[in-house]
C-alpha cells in the first residue's frame, strides 16, 4: 500500500470490534452511533462478516470512505490505529479468522456520573446471555493481538478480572489498554495488571481545577485520580526496567465548562511528565462548544490557534478541527443569503 493510499485508509474495519453494554455491536469508539448488529439477537460471528462491515470494508478498499470522512479528518483516527496487524493485514471483504482486537465495553457500570457521557446510565449483563463468554475462549480470545477495555469504569466491574483470566488462560501475547477514571485504589488493581501486557493507558481527567472537575466529573473525587496517576506513573517506571512499560496519557473531554483550562492541562502534562490528549465533545449537545454562538465560537478559534502556535501544530486539532468546521458551515449560509 503506497503512502497516499494509507493516508486514506483505516484497518480497523478489517480487524476488530466494539462491543457496548447495551449489546449493541459497532466498528469503532469513533462509529459507535454504527450499530453492525446487537446482542444476544445476532451472534458475533454474523455480525463479523454481516453487510453493514463489509459495506464500510468496501468503502475503505475503494479508496473512499464517506461515512468516516469527517472523523478521520478531525481527530485522524485512521492513523494512530496501526498495531501488528497492519503488518501481513488481510484486507478481504469477508474475513476468515474472527476479529484481532476489541474494545469492550461490557457493562455500564460506573463510580462517576460524567456529564458529557451516558454509558454510565446503560445496562449491565448483556453479554453473559451472548456467545461471547461461551465461544470466546476457542474462536476469539486465542486470536487477539490487541485488548481495549474502555468505560464505564472498567476497575469497577468483576468482568474486566473475568476477562483479564480467561484472555491469559489462552493468550499471553495479547496486549492490553484500558482508560479509566482513577478514582480507586491503585494498589491492589495493580497486582491483577502485572500478569499482562500492558500496551497504552489512558485516564479521564477533563480538568485539573477542582471545582470544574466536581462539575464534569459528579461524583469525582480529583485529589484520588491525581494520586492515581501519581501510581500509574511509578508502576510503568517499575516495569521500564525489564521493557514493559506502556503509553501513558491523560485526557481532557474539551467543552463548555473546560475549555479555558486547556494550557493549565498542558501544563499539568509537562510537570508530571505525561501526554496530554484533547478530545471533543460533540454530544450532548447542551455541553458542546458548538451549541455556542458564531462570534463565541469565533473567539475559542483564536485562543485554539494561540495554544498552537505557543504548543506546536496539531496540539489542539482535535478541538480547533469541529470549531473551524461549524464557521465554515456558517459561512456558507451567509454567502447563500445574499
Amino acid at each position: 500500500m503506497t503512502e497516499e493510499q494509507e493516508e486514506n485508509f483505516c484497518y480497523l474495519p478489517f480487524v476488530q470490534l466494539l462491543l457496548q453494554p447495551t449489546g449493541a455491536i459497532s466498528p469503532c469508539c469513533w462509529a459507535q452511533d454504527m450499530v453492525l448488529g446487537k446482542v444476544p439477537e445476532d451472534s458475533l460471528e454474523a455480525i463479523w462478516n454481516g453487510e453493514k462491515l463489509r459495506s464500510l470494508r468496501r468503502e475503505f478498499l475503494s479508496g473512499n470512505p464517506v461515512t468516516c470522512k469527517t472523523k478521520m479528518r478531525h481527530i485522524g483516527c485512521h492513523r494512530f490505529n496501526r498495531g501488528p496487524y497492519a503488518k501481513n493485514p488481510d484486507l478481504s471483504e469477508i474475513q476468515v479468522l474472527g476479529p484481532r482486537r476489541l474494545d469492550v465495553r461490557l457493562n455500564g457500570r460506573c463510580n462517576l456520573q460524567c456529564v458529557m457521557c451516558d454509558v454510565w446510565k446503560q445496562p449491565n449483563g448483556k453479554f453473559d446471555d451472548s456467545d461471547f463468554w461461551a465461544k470466546g475462549p476457542q474462536q476469539i480470545f486465542p486470536y487477539l493481538m490487541e485488548l481495549d477495555v474502555l468505560g464505564g469504569e472498567p476497575f469497577v466491574q468483576a468482568d474486566t478480572y473475568r476477562l483479564i483470566d480467561e484472555v491469559s488462560k489462552v493468550n499471553d501475547q495479547c496486549t492490553w489498554a484500558f482508560v479509566t477514571n482513577g478514582n480507586y485504589n491503585f494498589q491492589p488493581i495493580r497486582k491483577r495488571l502485572e500478569k499482562i501486557k500492558l500496551r497504552w493507558f489512558m485516564l479521564s481527567l477533563d480538568s485539573v481545577v477542582p471545582e470544574t472537575y466536581e462539575k464534569i466529573r459528579k461524583g469525582g473525587n480529583l485529589k484520588r485520580a491525581l494520586e492515581t496517576i501519581d501510581g500509574l506513573a511509578e508502576f510503568n517506571e517499575e516495569l521500564r526496567g525489564s521493557g514493559r512499560d506502556f503509553d501513558f496519557s491523560v485526557s481532557m473531554c474539551v467543552q463548555q465548562e473546560n475549555w479555558r483550562e486547556i494550557e493549565s492541562f498542558f501544563i499539568y502534562c509537562d510537570v508530571v511528565n505525561i501526554r496530554p490528549w484533547l478530545q471533543f465533545a460533540y454530544e450532548p449537545s447542551s455541553v458542546s462548544l458548538l451549541r455556542y454562538s458564531f462570534s463565541e465560537r469565533m473567539k475559542i478559534k483564536e485562543y485554539l490557534e494561540r495554544l498552537s502556535e505557543k504548543y506546536g501544530a496539531g496540539s489542539v486539532n482535535a478541538i480547533l478541527q469541529p470549531i473551524n468546521d461549524s464557521l465554515s458551515e456558517r459561512e456558507v449560509v451567509h454567502e447563500r443569503s445574499f
